[in-house]
């Protein structure tokens, strides 16, 4: 914890002189976008994403697997018959989903409130050690609430679903994902999975 505190008060004290050579080179273009990331699943439980604090710990990654994005994989009709969800399934996973967005909202800002009241305390002219990793303790146990509260809604969703019905579903997640990653590829127009990407002992196509 020390060597943490340590590295964000110096980070502080080098910021004047990195804001110097800033303004004495040329002007700084925007930075490269380093491509949309798209959140498994959670990111769509606790309503439109925030921006990110100025300084501070970033909220936690979620679990992987359950992948839906902005748009719900469940209310996705090629996942749907793909996995093969019936109706009733579909109900019970919505269900699901509003009983915990709620209180991943609470925690989610939280989690924002406590990376907020972090911020005066490193912008002192002399950080308050003890103070600072006093506030990094909230802040990680706030970030601990929230994954534990996403990690619940997962264990809940996934209860609903057969064992084959859910490895299909991480199959799918991951062929999107790997369809993301392919160079030179436009990033595609919809939140649903990507069609599968060939094998290595596939044919190539004919000339």
């Amino acid at each position: 914890m020390r060597i943490l505190v340590a590295a964000l008060v110096w980070s502080l004290l080098l910021l004047p002189g990195l804001a110097v050579a800033q303004a004495d080179g040329p002007p700084q273009g925007p930075p490269d976008d380093p491509g949309l990331s798209i959140p498994p699943w959670i990111t769509a439980q606790a309503g439109p994403p925030l921006p990110p604090p100025p300084q501070g710990p970033q909220p936690p990654r979620p679990p992987r697997g359950m992948g839906p994005g902005p748009g719900a994989w469940w209310r996705n009709s090629e996942v749907v018959k793909k996995i093969e969800l019936s109706e009733a399934q579909v109900g019970q996973i919505e269900k699901t989903f509003l009983e915990h967005r709620l209180r991943l909202v609470d925690l989610r800002a939280d989690l924002d409130k406590e990376e907020l009241r972090l911020q005066p305390l490193l912008d002192a002219d002399r950080p308050d050690e003890a103070k600072v990793a006093a506030q990094l303790d909230l802040i990680i146990a706030a970030r601990g609430k929230l994954d534990k509260a996403n990690a619940l809604m997962l264990l809940a969703v996934r209860r609903v679903l057969s064992p084959e019905q859910w490895r299909t579903l991480q199959a799918l997640q991951q062929e999107r994902e790997g369809e993301r990653g392919r160079p030179g590829e436009e990033p595609p127009g919809h939140r649903g999975p990507q069609p599968p990407r060939k094998g290595p002992g596939d044919s190539p196509p004919a000339r």
